[in-house]
């Protein structure tokens, strides 16, 4: 079951995303397009190690990230911003591993 969140468009100013870390601001710039993502191309687009770190910390600036899994592989796709942490308000998809 996909669930809907209502949310007022937020966008961060420039000063926020200067202070954001390299891996963050890739992460974002890949997926503020809003189509899905294989977890490689995340991967390929931060560098990251450890990619679930980098999507936590955006989602933690308000970012409303869901993933999927087909077989083997996860996508994501942002769908949207809102002004506060989305990990503390508890939005997240029925695949994340820190969903309730």
């Amino acid at each position: 079951m996909t669930q809907t969140y209502m949310f007022t468009p937020y966008m961060r100013t420039p000063e926020d995303f200067e202070r954001w870390s390299k891996q963050r601001k890739a992460l974002f710039g890949l997926l503020k397009d809003m189509h899905l993502h294989r977890r490689e191309e995340l991967l390929d687009a931060t560098g990251a190690l450890n990619i679930t770190a980098v999507v936590s910390e955006l989602r933690h600036q308000g970012a409303i990230i869901e993933c999927t899994r087909n077989g083997k592989q996860i996508y994501y796709r942002m769908t949207g911003m809102v002004e506060s942490s989305t990990v503390t308000e508890g939005i997240h998809c029925a695949t994340c591993r820190c969903s309730a």
